[in-house]
C-alpha cells in the first residue's frame, strides 16, 4: 500500500512499473547507482537487528547479510562486523 506522498511522487506509475524499468534494482527506494550508502546502511541495519533477535545463524539473518554484501563494500562490512564483535556497533 502506497502513501499519499509516494503516489504523488510516482504520478501515474506504480512501484511495479519502477521495478520493471529497473530490474537490476530490487528496491525502488534506492534507484541511484552512484550513491548506494543509504542502501548499504539499511541492509546492514536489518541484518544487525535480525542477528540480535534471532542469531546470526538463522536463515533469515543469513539472507539479510547476503543483501548487505550485495549493497556494501566488503571493507565496510568488515569494519561494522568488528564493531559488532566489540559491542560498539550503533546499528545493533
Amino acid at each position: 500500500m502506497s502513501t499519499k506522498a509516494e503516489k504523488a511522487y510516482l504520478g501515474s506509475t506504480t512501484f511495479d512499473a519502477v521495478t520493471a524499468a529497473h530490474p537490476h534494482m530490487d528496491d525502488p527506494r534506492f534507484l541511484s547507482l552512484t550513491n548506494q550508502m543509504n542502501h548499504c546502511l539499511l541492509r546492514f541495519t536489518v541484518f544487525a537487528r535480525c542477528a540480535r533477535e534471532l542469531g546470526e545463524e538463522d536463515t533469515r539473518c543469513k539472507y539479510q547479510y547476503y543483501r548487505a554484501q550485495c549493497a556494501c563494500p566488503e571493507s565496510q562490512l568488515e569494519d561494522w562486523m568488528e564493531h559488532r564483535a566489540r559491542g560498539s556497533c550503533h546499528m545493533d
